[in-house]
């Protein structure tokens, strides 16, 4: 019988859909966002979508629908609040940290056997309140509900995913640790005898049909050509074409200085000085417009890709489906809602807040590659299995494992 799964803060199902490939069932996902439940709901069928803010869901509901019949509580709370790379570097606080306490409130609920949590780097020596760090309120707060608890980095690319992505992964365990819940790495950079080659960009994308600015269309078109590699070959498995395959839409003037982009450069540094470039750089923003280099894994997605990463042959932006095939999704995973979308400051301060929802690019920035949560769901369903066929429920010691990147 398939170990079942609860989703909180699911998202697209970035997370769901690689305990699946694991062999998880999971049964269902709490997320707010419409257009990201719409994608879950699209990919996930059969699983069921609670569309809601997990504040309004009262312990005793999630007591009475899932206590005795969930094995794994898993999810990712919020992680813009704990990036090092946002406001936090000012010494600012997020609201939306508070979260995890609401994912510990559904735990303590529900009684898994197994949590898992996964989060940005900066989880590590984030807050959740000024003097109340968020790893020590974590630990504390599961293993005063009798889980023991370990904790590690993991790298992406370690994984068979062809783009750089480092979260810490927490895995609590009401059986102890008599293994590691912790996936050994499958792919290397040197290509060791007991590895394979990390996957590069161009590994990942080359067989998506070319597109110049504004071409494009959202819904499945055919290939056009076929799969030159095993990763491409795996990502097209009972997929009818290629979708939310759109391009960016560029002036003549960006499209002809991206054509002037060398690969590993950035936007920022075309144009910033001399007598040919007097309209300055392509962008003021030091991140954005970065052309990735094609033989070597992808720099990290984030949930603004559309702007930070340039294609390393074509002269526009990253397609949606281009960004979902470095994260590992395959071509059956259609992404809903539109492929972007204003900043929630700019629908703010002009009362359109009623449009906040993440786009396709958000949606995919914002997820856990599904390999990597293969990865570490096969080593959940090791755990369990041990565990549970010698029916020992305080096996192992008291630990945690800590990794810095």
């Amino acid at each position: 019988m398939q170990p079942k799964v609860l989703d909180l803060f699911a998202g697209c199902g970035g997370l769901s859909l690689g305990l699946s490939q694991a062999g998880f069932d999971v049964t269902a996902a709490v997320e707010i966002d419409q257009w990201a439940a719409d994608t879950y709901r699209r990919n996930h069928q059969g699983v069921e979508v609670i569309q809601a803010d997990i504040r309004s869901l009262e312990s005793e509901l999630l007591r009475d629908r899932f206590r005795g019949k969930i094995d794994l509580v898993a999810g990712g709370p919020p992680c813009q609040g704990f990036s090092v790379s946002g406001k936090r570097q000012y010494g600012h606080i997020k609201d939306q940290n508070t979260l995890v306490e609401e994912f510990v409130r559904a735990v303590k609920a529900v009684e898994p056997n197994l949590v898992l949590i996964e989060n940005v780097g900066g989880f590590r020596t984030g807050h959740i309140k000024p003097g109340n760090p968020v790893m020590a309120y974590l630990e504390a707060a599961l293993r005063g509900l009798g889980y023991e608890v370990a904790s590690k980095v993991l790298q992406a690319t370690d994984y068979g995913v062809p783009s750089l992505r480092s979260r810490i992964f927490i895995v609590g365990s009401r059986f102890g640790f008599p293994c590691s819940p912790f996936p050994l790495p499958t792919h290397s950079a040197d290509h060791r005898l007991d590895s394979e080659p990390f996957i590069s960009c161009w590994e990942a994308i080359s067989d998506l049909p070319e597109l110049r600015a504004s071409e494009g269309v959202d819904e499945f078109v055919a290939y056009g050509s076929g799969p030159a590699n095993a990763y491409q070959r795996a990502m097209r498995a009972g997929s009818p074409g290629v979708a939310n395959h759109i391009a960016m839409k560029h002036t003549p003037r960006l499209v002809e200085r991206f054509l002037a982009l060398p690969q590993g450069s950035k936007g920022y540094d075309v144009g910033r000085t001399g007598k040919d470039h007097p309209e300055g750089p392509v962008t003021v923003y030091k991140s954005n417009n970065q052309r990735l280099v094609a033989d070597i894994p992808s720099l990290c997605i984030t949930a603004n890709f559309q702007s930070t990463y340039v294609h390393p042959y074509q002269p526009r932006n990253l397609t949606a489906r281009e960004a979902a095939r470095l994260m590992s999704y395959p071509d059956n995973f259609y992404f809903c809602g539109k492929r972007t979308q204003m900043s929630s400051g700019f629908l703010k301060k002009y009362g359109r807040e009623h449009e906040d929802f993440l786009s396709q690019y958000n949606q995919i920035g914002n997820s856990v590659p599904p390999r990597l949560g293969r990865a570490i769901g096969l080593e959940l369903q090791s755990l369990l299995s041990r565990c549970q066929s010698k029916h020992d429920r305080s096996t192992g010691a008291d630990f945690l494992i800590e990794e810095s990147v």
